[in-house]
């Protein structure tokens, strides 16, 4: 058990129990609390089916692990990898020194018969090829070259950038896989004008969305990732740059099952993802459902690599679970979403989907709350309400001047301001943003309008040199 961003201690009160707490107490939040397990060695099952039964339906999840080829067995083919780094003002700080050490890190992994290019992008664009290039020692010289000298400054354009990458030049060919990785931490508020660009242009290639900093878009990546076949990696430290990018390039560089399909024999099947993604080495594959009856079987169909996979599972094998008409539930909810997303449903419909699942299964959703009634009022009765502004945290790593301007007003902390101990505590160190939602607003599509307007002043009186 670790977790990476943040000191924990870990008591076990027995084999199968660990108590996890914060070393520090409370601590500013200011970055994703992620904790992640492994489970105990040798008991890590290649598939599983479980069942639950709720109201008049039941339900299904099942998980299949693809069977690792062997070295003699896989026939990887050479890659076209496009790169996008995001170098906005966003990213500036400890953010853009993990996005860079990532993309050389990933530079260094590409072989000789793989193509491959590197586009750069704030409220501008670059890309360093006209197109993908061979993965040579001179080509790779380059890239670095260019990588290394990115700084973080500017707006936030990313719909060009990922238009770019997504342009397919040799849509037809057949011998290469075509992967897009984008490395970003996802700072926009056009996130739909990006779901349409990778939902129209996607094609054959893949997206693996690579979120970098302590407080990632996860939502834009995690959908990004979804509509672009691919998957979703955040790297949140420095120190994780190389482990977490040696386990994304472990999936690239290895044969994916695909063309999967799931069927039921003799019951009637609500089955969830709509679409059955890709799935990579090591990876499960993980499907929920609602069902009639509980009679047949269930046959998973693809191909791994050059060659036909499937695996049956009868469903009287089945092993009671608990919780997974929730897992169904929840699920759908994302089909319905997605689908609004791609607007192959209207929004209403979608709505209307996502509010019965998320009511009838007791869910949280974009549409749904847990609410609790306070019984202990604080404000007397007759008192006026007042409007209290309160400092809150940027996240961890960012840069104040790289994000809002070397003139941007840094607000100082009001007097008083102190925690008590056993409370949260504001990081004192760190520029904290007024409250007023109209004072500070992300830089999402910045033009470089100062430099413009020197420039034109200079054009301006050469001209009148000129004229004189």
């Amino acid at each position: 058990v670790e977790s990476a961003h943040h000191e924990v201690t870990m008591d076990a009160p027995d084999d199968a129990t660990r108590i996890i707490t914060l070393k520090e107490g409370a601590v500013p939040a200011d970055r994703d609390f992620e904790l992640t397990w492994a489970p105990a060695a040798g008991r890590t099952p290649s598939v599983g089916l479980f069942r639950e039964h709720v109201g008049n339906a039941d339900y299904l999840l099942a998980f299949v692990t693809p069977p690792a080829l062997t070295q003699a067995e896989q026939h990887p083919l050479p890659r076209e990898v496009i790169f996008v780094i995001d170098n906005s003002g966003s990213m500036g700080g400890i953010s853009i020194v993990q996005a860079k050490a990532s993309l050389l890190y990933a530079l260094g992994r590409l072989q000789p018969n793989d193509r491959f290019n590197v586009i750069r992008f704030d409220h501008t664009m670059d890309q360093l090829f006209p197109d993908a290039v061979r993965a040579d020692a001179g080509h790779l010289g380059q890239a670095k070259a260019f990588v290394y000298a990115l700084q973080a400054a500017g707006g936030t354009e990313m719909v060009p950038a990922m238009a770019a990458a997504l342009t397919d030049r040799a849509a037809g060919e057949a011998d290469h896989v075509r992967q897009v990785v984008f490395l970003t931490d996802g700072a926009i508020g056009n996130e739909q004008q990006l779901f349409d660009t990778i939902s129209q242009m996607r094609g054959r290639s893949r997206v693996f969305m690579v979120g970098i900093g302590s407080a990632p878009n996860s939502y834009l990546m995690t959908r990004a990732a979804e509509l672009g076949r691919g998957t979703f990696t955040h790297i949140g430290s420095v120190a994780e740059v190389e482990d977490r990018m040696r386990e994304l390039f472990a999936k690239l560089e290895n044969p994916a099952v695909t063309g999967l399909t799931a069927t039921f024999s003799d019951a009637v099947a609500d089955i969830t993802p709509m679409a059955i993604p890709d799935v990579y080495r090591g990876e499960p594959l993980v499907l929920a459902a609602r069902i009639d009856r509980l009679v047949g079987n269930l046959q998973i169909r693809g191909r791994v690599g050059d060659r036909p996979w499937s695996v049956t599972l009868p469903l009287a094998n089945a092993a009671e679970g608990r919780g997974l008409s929730k897992v169904w539930a929840r699920r759908k909810i994302a089909d319905a979403e997605i689908a609004r997303t791609l607007r192959q449903i209207k929004p209403e419909d979608a709505d209307m989907a996502i509010l019965s699942l998320a009511l009838e299964h007791q869910l949280v959703s974009r549409l749904t709350s847990l609410v609790a009634v306070d019984q202990t009022p604080s404000r007397p009765d007759g008192a006026p309400l007042t409007l209290a502004e309160l400092p809150i945290n940027l996240p961890a790593g960012w840069d104040f001047a790289k994000v809002f301007g070397e003139r941007a007003r840094r607000p100082s902390q009001p007097a008083g301001r102190r925690a008590d101990a056993g409370a949260v505590r504001l990081a004192d160190a760190r520029p904290l943003l007024p409250a007023p939602p109209s004072a500070v607003k992300l830089p999402q599509t910045a033009t470089p309008a100062e430099l413009d307007m020197i420039a034109g002043s200079v054009l301006l009186m050469l001209s009148l040199c000129l004229v004189v």
